[in-house]
């Protein structure tokens, strides 16, 4: 799930979304009408997939880690409020460790399940939720449920952009002058995405690269599930990766997009007591802007 790392992060602003350029004087969400992706009418045919299963060791395990409160919110929840306002058709949550405790915090929402009962990475638990969604055919936006700040705007502006590009899969992306500990996006010469080379097996060369994976992509259904069939494990952690599917979905010769935020500290993951106290103070101070 998410990475931490964003303690005295110096970063940059992102250079937006590929194909997203605004118009002449338009504000964003002036652009975001424009291209026809305003409210409602812009999630038809969306499906969510929230991670949730992993144990969280860092923060002592002794509780699903994406129940853990946030000034007395549990994480999970504050994604919840985003991800509601995007009206999606589904929302699944991917259980897993202590899933009693994830079923507890949603017994209100509208929500569909699946369970990883073996944790075995993250592309083996998105695989978990291909039988719920055997009967649908539109896009999927994969979340991690210890990634809870992400906006409405970022998420609008990641669909939008696949949308668009008429894209298999597109990546929500960083700029960041610290990128240790992320996966990175690896590009050819002439921009186009190959994939995302994970930290620990990234050569001296590509941990240069200042562009990072944070986490957050949509897909269209089909090609998902299908490269998801073809992900073999890690050899380092024997682990499924969804970061995989790019370069299949690349190699394959398919459309990958991607799409920069502009504040990469929305994308703050939560794994250790120390990044509870970060998102402590951002949340304190993205509430007096």
């Amino acid at each position: 799930m998410g990475k931490s790392n964003f303690s005295g992060w110096p970063t940059r602003a992102g250079v937006g979304c590929e194909g997203a350029k605004s118009s002449p004087g338009s504000s964003y969400k002036q652009e975001i009408q424009r291209r026809g992706f305003e409210g409602s009418e812009m999630n038809t045919n969306l499906a969510v997939i929230i991670l949730a299963a992993g144990q969280g060791k860092r923060l002592g395990g002794e509780s699903q880690k994406v129940v853990r409160e946030i000034l007395g919110k549990p994480m999970l929840l504050y994604l919840f409020d985003t991800i509601e306002k995007l009206l999606p058709d589904k929302i699944i949550v991917i259980v897993g460790y202590k899933k009693e405790e994830v079923l507890a915090q949603l017994k209100d929402k509208k929500v569909e399940y699946a369970e990883q009962t073996s944790l075995k990475g993250t592309g083996d638990a998105v695989l978990r939720a291909e039988k719920v969604l055997m009967d649908y055919t539109g896009d999927v936006l994969i979340l991690c449920g210890d990634v809870p700040f992400v906006t409405i705007e970022t998420l609008k502006n990641l669909i939008s952009t696949h949308r668009s590009e008429n894209s298999s899969g597109t990546i929500l992306t960083a700029f960041v002058d610290n990128p240790a500990g992320y996966g990175r996006i690896k590009r050819n010469e002439n921009g186009r995405v190959l994939s995302i080379i994970e930290e620990l097996n990234a050569t001296p060369e590509e941990k240069l690269i200042k562009e990072i994976n944070a986490g957050i992509y949509v897909f269209k259904k089909e090609p998902l599930f299908q490269s998801l069939l073809k992900v073999s494990p890690d050899k380092i952690k024997n682990e499924y990766y969804l970061t995989d599917v790019i370069k299949i979905l690349s190699e394959e010769g398919k459309i990958i997009k991607t799409c920069t935020t502009q504040a990469p500290e929305e994308c703050l993951g939560i794994n250790s007591i120390q990044d509870i106290e970060r998102a402590k103070n951002f949340l304190l101070t993205r509430s007096k802007k």
